[in-house]
């Protein structure tokens, strides 16, 4: 799996997780700490997250970090099955 799949990959994750959270993309941003726009490019897998934000983002939706990154490399074998 390449760079650029896995920054997609884990942009539909977390957009996932989120909504079947019940989060709107602003709530979960304002959670997170994040800016929406910063939010919304994550999603979109366009925007290279840092550690930091990762943990923050996995923190916030109550998921290991490990967890995350497993989701978003399996995203096309095993769409979001997290519950």
């Amino acid at each position: 799996m390449d760079y650029q799949e896995l920054q997609t990959n884990l942009g539909q994750v977390v957009r996932d997780l989120r909504s079947k959270r019940g989060y709107s993309q602003e709530s979960f941003a304002h959670a997170v700490g994040l800016h929406r726009t910063y939010m919304s490019d994550i999603e979109r897998g366009e925007r290279n997250v840092s550690l930091h934000n990762l943990v923050r983002i996995s923190d916030t939706l109550e998921i290991p970090l490990s967890r995350l990154i497993a989701m978003a490399e399996n995203y096309l074998e095993t769409p979001t099955e997290e519950e």
